[in-house]
């Protein structure tokens, strides 16, 4: 008789936990499908993103095995989401499993029940903290601090700047990542804080779109209120992210709404008249120099400060800061460089209280996480964007855009 008890009693757990998977599979899988596949936006993008990071232990073996492309197939999302709820409930499982025992063990059979309820309360109370922490971290980093732009201001000394240009403003925004991680609304309102900074220059330093070429034509157009908010123009070179579309189409495009794109070239500001020409205007000027993406594209170090010359101070542009180590910009003879303007790392996107930022795609580490650092030979300013690439989380570091002032020395 208690065989079939038993039996029964499996059966039901079986039914429910099979009924509970699939309905979570299916409401998580509908929120990635919608924004990865059918590239729908709005607020749905941002709830995916937390859709996305419980997915995660999905994806994981989907990597692992090689199928990663398939994060944008209906089929591999529904996959990569049931596979990730099995190992969650299992998870749920094995913590009441866990508490079950820590409630029985260990007790006299005289003092069975107080230490039961001692046990009990202990147990709770530690699950209870654990799973609030579980659920209010991933939300706070997906929900919250991702959408919560602040702006970073600094000074930044150029030597031989023509003193006409002394207190000139540049604006940088850089990582847009327009795509199923970021809403359309969410770039417009990063776009109209730019134009809030009253800015003579605003530089764009790549990574327009997260993925393909589906946001490429759009992602150009959001741009286009900067070239009128902007004294005297916009600058801007691509990212790696922009490559993996169609960077030559990208450029096109923000080069098509008024944007100067130097991927391995250079333009000039006239001191005397603050407008920027193709040509060296004369002594009294400012070049902005850009570089190809170091990972994606590639550097011309000749065709980007071919004509300028050696007195003249200048600007560079380079989407990954990791340029700024480049034998051929460092070493003796190479051609001068006042400041770098990159992006990409996007400040580690999580910095944890003592620790740091664990992870920066950069090869030196913690070095170009973001800010104003020492190169080799010149100083960096690494813009911590205002997107999110390989997981869709912010701690401790929140999207930025960044105000320099140029100060002639």
């Amino acid at each position: 008789m208690s065989n079939s008890t038993d039996n029964i009693r499996s059966s039901k757990r079986l039914t429910l936990f099979v009924a509970v998977w699939g309905v979570l599979t299916a409401i998580t899988s509908i929120f990635s499908i919608a924004s990865w596949t059918f590239h729908i936006d709005g607020p749905i993008r941002v709830i995916e993103n937390l859709t996305y990071l419980i997915s995660v232990p999905g994806w994981v073996p989907l990597y692992i095995f090689g199928f990663g492309g398939l994060r944008d197939d209906m089929i591999g999302i529904t996959v990569a989401h049931s596979i990730a709820w099995v190992f969650w409930l299992f998870l749920v499982f094995f913590i009441v499993q866990m508490r079950s025992k820590i409630i029985v063990n260990g007790a006299t059979e005289s003092a069975q029940a107080v230490d039961q309820n001692r046990r009990a309360f202990l147990s709770n109370a530690t699950i209870g903290f654990a799973s609030i922490g579980a659920v209010a971290t991933p939300g706070y980093a997906t929900l919250v601090e991702p959408w919560s732009i602040k702006v970073r201001r600094y000074s930044i000394p150029i030597n031989g700047l023509d003193p006409s240009l002394d207190g000139l403003k540049l604006v940088q925004l850089s990582d847009i990542h327009l795509g199923p991680r970021i809403p359309g609304t969410f770039v417009q309102q990063a776009i109209d804080l730019v134009i809030q900074q009253d800015p003579d220059l605003v530089l764009l330093t790549g990574d327009y779109v997260h993925d393909g070429t589906n946001e490429i034509e759009r992602a150009a157009e959001m741009c286009r209120p900067l070239i009128n908010a902007a004294k005297i123009g916009v600058v801007g070179v691509l990212g790696n992210h922009d490559w993996w579309g169609d960077g030559e189409q990208m450029s096109l495009s923000l080069s098509q709404i008024g944007v100067h794109m130097i991927d391995n070239d250079r333009i000039w500001l006239d001191a005397s008249s603050r407008t920027l020409h193709s040509k060296d205007p004369g002594s009294s000027s400012l070049a902005l120099v850009g570089f190809g993406d170091l990972t994606d594209h590639y550097i011309n170090i000749t065709s980007a400060f071919n004509g300028v010359h050696k007195s003249t101070p200048r600007v560079v542009l380079s989407h990954n800061p990791d340029s700024a180590e480049l034998r051929n910009i460092t070493e003796v003879g190479a051609p001068r460089v006042d400041l770098m303007c990159s992006g990409h790392t996007h400040g580690g996107q999580v910095r944890i209280p003592f620790i740091g930022t664990p992870i920066v795609p950069s090869k030196f580490g913690s070095k170009y996480a973001g800010g104003v650092v020492n190169g080799p030979a010149f100083p960096v300013h690494i813009s911590r964007g205002i997107g999110m690439s390989l997981l869709p989380i912010r701690i401790g570091v929140p999207p930025e855009i960044s105000v320099l002032t140029l100060m002639s020395v």
